[in-house]
């Protein structure tokens, strides 16, 4: 009877244990991602060149790292790299190499949760890192701003993510004017990420990903500058 007892307890101590190893293990805090995608742009640059229009398009690479904190509130940091060629129909000798580096950090607060949908909303700070290879010029950008995130679990294995990036400040540094400082009524800027994902192991989501950019600067040389872009990755959990 006494063995009989010990076995039982034994039993469902282990039970127990097991069952508490599996709800701590699907706990992921952790998110990896590797995405490429292909980019199709629009740039007009006075400073640079007096071209209405150029159009570029080409390969982009993205890493990023998300953390997710005991309030389920999101850290994280993003890192994206573009390598493409400026073209013209207009001027065709002043085509040119372009690529394009950028590194993100945002810190969103969970401000809203019900029935399966999310709200985020905090800071973001982007440095952008433009070279024009056939060229001495470059463009470095430092972006302050707000971010807001709205997911959306649409079941167990399938979730829907919105992201929106308005800055506030941006600081320019070119090797045509220098230094400036810009605010939103020179600087005009907006991203929107929308993404798809499915889970198909503890450890591991697909995403698709589209994401729009369009940057707006009011200043002698105009610049604007569009981007689309639609990438696929892996997330990987842990």
């Amino acid at each position: 009877m006494k063995i009989k007892l010990l076995f039982l307890i034994l039993i469902f101590s282990l039970s127990y244990i097991t069952g508490y190893t599996q709800t701590e293990s699907n706990t992921k805090k952790n998110k990896l991602e590797f995405s490429t995608g292909y980019n199709f742009g629009a740039l007009k640059n006075l400073e640079f060149a007096p071209i209405a229009r150029y159009n570029y398009n080409g390969l982009i690479y993205k890493l990023n790292y998300e953390r997710i904190s005991k309030n389920q509130n999101l850290f994280e940091i993003k890192l994206d790299y573009l390598n493409s060629e400026l073209k013209t129909d207009l001027i065709p000798t002043l085509n040119a190499g372009y690529s394009k580096t950028g590194l993100g950090f945002s810190y969103l607060k969970q401000i809203y949760y019900k029935n399966a949908f999310s709200i985020h909303l905090g800071l973001q700070a982007q440095t952008n890192v433009s070279v024009y290879s056939n060229s001495n010029y470059y463009a470095a950008e430092q972006e302050f701003g707000i971010a807001s995130r709205f997911t959306y679990q649409l079941n167990k294995k399938q979730y829907l993510t919105s992201k929106i990036i308005i800055p506030l400040a941006l600081l320019r540094v070119t090797e045509s004017s220098g230094f400036s400082t810009y605010s939103l009524n020179r600087y005009q800027s907006t991203l929107w990420e929308l993404e798809y994902g499915y889970t198909f192991s503890n450890n591991f989501d697909l995403k698709l990903n589209y994401d729009f950019k369009y940057n707006r600067l009011q200043i002698p040389n105009i610049f604007r500058e569009l981007q689309h872009q639609i990438n696929l990755g892996i997330n990987y959990k842990f």
